[in-house]
């Protein structure tokens, strides 16, 4: 799929599949990435779809003055270049609405991510230490441990230039 078949991009309205995946996967809608607060459930959802309908991937992304934010980033078909299509979509229409920066903020364990955004071009921008366990205390679902049982704690931040 990396350059394959045709796809569509477009906003769904029903999310509750996307937040019930959230839910699974990271405890919560709710990200906070630097000290901002944003819900998914609020924001708009961009899908990736087949010719034929099908759910390839999914991005919600909020755009903050010059500064685009990647709220959540989720491929359904891994290791088929969903993901990497859905990004540079969503660079796209940040660049759109006028942000010079796209922003990801990651957890400590997530190195499929990390491994993801670097390959992608994001570049560090800053380490918030325990910064998990203190958005815990605004969203205490948030998930304890994660990739390969790994304790989470710190938050990661990712930018790139648009």
């Amino acid at each position: 799929m990396k350059n394959g078949p045709t796809v569509i991009f477009r906003e769904i309205a029903d999310k509750s599949a996307f937040l019930a995946l959230m839910m699974r996967h990271w405890g919560s809608h709710r990200m906070v990435i630097g000290l901002k607060l944003y819900d998914c459930a609020e924001l708009p959802l961009l899908g990736m779809f087949t010719a034929e309908g099908e759910l390839l991937a999914v991005a919600s992304w909020a755009h903050d003055g010059e500064i685009a934010v990647l709220c959540a980033l989720h491929s359904l078909k891994e290791g088929e270049g969903a993901a990497s299509r859905m990004l540079e979509a969503v660079k796209a229409a940040a660049r759109a609405a006028g942000a010079v920066k796209l922003r990801a903020m990651l957890t400590n364990d997530n190195m499929p991510a990390l491994v993801f955004y670097q390959k992608h071009g994001f570049r560090f921008s800053g380490l918030y230490i325990e910064a998990i366990d203190a958005y815990r205390s605004v969203i205490p679902t948030i998930i304890k441990t994660g990739y390969q049982d790994i304790p989470v704690h710190d938050a990661l931040e990712l930018e790139i230039e648009l």
